[in-house]
């Protein structure tokens, strides 16, 4: 286990249903399988139950699939023994990813309930992205799906010739959701990341998919439209009916 003690940066060892250092910090795993890490109060406690029920049932329906093939791919072929995935979430892409140690941090204990039924060979840890409980140079991958690009953390954990891939929603994901949301629909900006590592591919890929009413309240949920959105345009979801959707990803592959 590559996981160290927050208050004194000594290696975590896994002791009975706890994890102890060398100075006896002693922190406990939840029934569920998870530990929690985070030992400074954080405002943000990552998606509630609410959200993360949404995001689970739509992702259930296997909309996203070809994402989550798609990452596999790129980290089959990087031949990885030890990867992070930051902002993981409930763990769907976390579990796909073929390596032989994986960790799964996220701020949201829900999701990380979750994630540790599902995917009890990961280990997923409630900690912030920005301060990961890992050691300097111990990962050959990294993963952020959707989530802010801790970019010196990732710097920080990778080993040399190590790779990034960070995943953002094309321009055109979901516009036909957002034409109904929106009397006026917008693309999605793209934005370089400024990050002291090599861009060495980027990539957009694409696929439609048909999306129930039950769907697309769900993927409404789970998405930043939720928080940006008119009651009146909420309504108009409410009463879409079946839509065709484009799910739109921009993979970057960044080298150390």
């Amino acid at each position: 286990m590559k996981l160290i003690c927050p208050i004194c940066q000594e290696p975590l060892e896994k002791i009975n249903a706890s994890a102890v250092c060398v100075h006896h910090h002693t922190f406990d795993y939840a029934k569920q399988g998870y530990l929690n890490l985070l030992i400074t109060q954080s405002k943000d406690h990552g998606d509630n139950l609410e959200m993360v029920k949404a995001r689970t049932d739509f992702l259930n329906t296997g909309a996203y699939q070809f994402l989550r093939d798609a990452l596999s791919q790129s980290v089959q072929k990087e031949k990885v023994q030890v990867l992070a995935d930051l902002g993981c979430g409930e763990g769907y892409y976390t579990s796909a990813l073929p390596c032989e140690e994986k960790y799964g941090f996220d701020l949201s204990k829900d999701a990380l309930k979750h994630a540790s039924k599902n995917d009890p060979a990961s280990h997923y840890t409630v900690a912030s992205i920005f301060h990961l409980p890992l050691p300097d140079a111990c990962c050959e991958a990294a993963v952020t799906c959707f989530a802010p690009a801790a970019c010196e953390e990732i710097f920080r954990i990778l080993k040399p010739n190590g790779c990034f891939l960070f995943v953002t929603p094309g321009p055109c994901h979901l516009f036909e959701m957002k034409s109904v949301l929106y009397d006026t629909p917008y693309e999605n900006e793209m934005e370089d990341l400024s990050i002291d590592l090599r861009l060495e591919k980027d990539v957009m890929i694409e696929q439609k998919f048909i999306c129930s009413q039950e769907g697309l309240m769900n993927l409404f949920l789970m998405t930043p439209y939720a928080y940006r959105t008119s009651i009146a345009g909420r309504d108009k979801l409410a009463q879409a009916g079946n839509l065709e959707l484009t799910a739109q990803f921009r993979i970057r592959t960044y080298r150390k």
